[in-house]
Parts: structure tokens; C-alpha cells; sequence
């Protein structure tokens, strides 16, 4: 009983801790960051592109506050925001994307939607579990007509990725480590679905591919790039732990491949931690 009242209470006591406004505020104080939120520290103080667009996408959400049931918990990730340099890079690597739309499957507070905007996409759209996340998303696609109002607008859908309906056209695909295998090898067959319904193109971008095996399982998708790429010097120390790049890996539907594969896109992902990080072996 004292064991369940124990766990029950360290429970609230961590809900309360990483709710929006207390991590916020923890945030600012830099000790009281680093014994709150040992190693995820600077996840809590304001990303630069935060500052550069008035938006609000820095911060750690875990698992209880995107959805509190225990199935769906068992099956999704912490929101941890992409580092912006790691995004442009692996976007610059598609070359011409002004026929494609562009997806951020799990797109918590956006800010990988928000780097796309810098990209000429003929649509832009995010998928989101999470009301509260889908909201913050909301409001900094709201911040960002008001700032670049020259830039594609926003959509964000409130939804969980297997249910979403993929936009018609070609696709530029994104996802940042959000989803556990279960989900990965749903979405595989979803998409593979997709291209024999008439879907033209996909470009898949996995940021920190920890499940990364599942895509290169399906004949439907190609390796196009894999890459661990540096964080830009203003963003280090924003993020997970003591990380300075991250592994990506860009698939490609096989039939008609827009792009030949890069030099070293079969390099093998080496999953350093297997519910958190992955690399590509040199």
C-alpha cells in the first residue's frame, strides 16, 4: 500500500514539475534547472529560434502530459524540440521542394514546422496527439503568420499518425524519435499503402532513427541519405543531455526515386540507447 501511495505521489510531483509554467519557471533559475532536471537541463531555457521568431517551442513534455493512458503511453515518447540547424540540413539535402508538402508527424510544439517555413513547400501541416501541444503549435503558427506573413501558413491536426489522412501530392515526411516500434511499422505499412493507392513520391526524414531498422524492412522505401549532422554553436546545450549532433536517415519510396542515393546512405544505425538515442556508424 505505502509502495503504491509512494509511486502515486512521486507521479504528481513529476506532473507538477514538468507542467508549462513551474519547468518554465525553474527554467530561468540555472541552479534549480540542473537539480530539477539533471542532464535535460537546458531543454528548459529558451531556444534561439524561440528568440528569432517569437514563438514558444522550447521545453520536455513527457509521456503522462501528451496522453495519460497506459496503452498509448507504452507506445509514444517525451516532446523534445528538433534542433533547427539538423532540420535545414537534412531539408537543404531534398534540393527543389516546391511540388511537395511538408508533414511533421508528432510535431509537438513545432518547431520543426517552423524551420519548414523557411523552405518553399507548397503546403505545410503538423500531426499532434496532444491537445495541449496542438494548441502551443497553434498559437506559434498564429506567431508566425503575424511576424512572415510572405511565408506557407501552418495547418496542425489534432491527431494520432495511423488515423491521419496524408495529404495528396508528394510528400516530404518528418519525424523526430516520437513514436516506439509499434508505431514505426504501423506508419510503414500506412505509407506503403499510400504509394500503391497512387501517392507519388515520399521523402521520409528520421530524425535520431532509434527504430530506423523497420523502414529499411520494407521494399516500398530506399535509403537516400544517412548522416549525423552538428548542431549549429548557438543551439548546443539545448538539448537532451550533453548531445552536439544527431543521426538522420532520409528513405525515399523506391518506385520512381526522385534523387540517387548520397555516399554513405547504407552506413548502419548503431542505436546507442535503445528508448532514446541513435547514430550512424562511422
Amino acid at each position: 500500500m505505502w509502495k503504491n501511495i509512494s509511486r502515486h505521489s512521486k507521479r504528481l510531483i513529476r506532473r507538477f514539475l514538468l507542467s508549462p509554467p513551474v519547468s518554465k519557471a525553474i527554467g530561468k533559475v540555472p541552479l534549480a534547472r540542473e537539480i530539477v532536471f539533471p542532464g535535460r537541463s537546458g531543454l528548459f531555457r529558451t531556444h534561439p529560434i524561440d528568440r528569432q521568431y517569437g514563438i514558444d517551442t522550447s521545453g520536455f513534455v513527457d509521456v503522462d502530459a501528451i496522453d495519460s493512458r497506459g496503452e498509448m503511453k507504452r507506445l509514444i515518447k517525451p516532446y523534445v524540440g528538433s534542433q533547427p540547424s539538423v532540420v535545414r540540413r537534412a531539408l537543404n539535402a531534398l534540393g527543389a521542394v516546391s511540388d511537395c508538402t511538408f508533414v511533421d508527424l508528432g510535431c509537438g510544439k513545432g518547431r520543426a514546422l517552423a524551420v519548414a517555413t523557411e523552405f518553399p513547400f507548397r503546403q505545410i501541416c503538423g500531426v499532434e496527439l496532444s491537445p495541449a501541444l496542438a494548441a502551443q503549435a497553434r498559437s506559434n503558427a498564429a506567431a508566425l503568420a503575424k511576424r512572415l506573413p510572405g511565408r506557407a501558413l501552418l495547418t496542425i491536426a489534432e491527431a494520432n499518425v495511423v488515423d491521419f489522412a496524408l495529404p495528396p501530392g508528394k510528400l516530404v515526411l518528418f519525424n523526430y524519435h516520437a513514436f516506439g516500434p509499434e508505431i514505426v511499422a504501423e506508419l510503414v505499412r500506412k505509407l506503403e499503402a499510400a504509394l500503391k493507392a497512387g501517392t507519388p513520391h515520399i521523402f521520409f526524414i528520421y530524425c535520431n532513427p532509434v527504430h530506423g531498422a523497420i523502414f529499411d524492412r520494407s521494399p516500398a522505401f530506399h535509403r537516400y541519405l544517412a548522416a549525423n549532422f552538428p548542431y549549429d554553436p548557438p543551439e548546443l546545450g539545448f538539448s537532451f543531455g550533453e548531445n552536439a549532433e544527431d543521426a538522420v536517415v532520409i528513405w525515399q519510396s523506391a518506385q520512381r526515386a526522385a534523387l540517387p542515393p548520397l555516399a554513405g546512405a547504407d552506413r548502419e544505425i548503431a542505436v546507442v540507447d535503445p528508448l532514446w538515442r541513435a547514430r550512424i556508424a562511422d
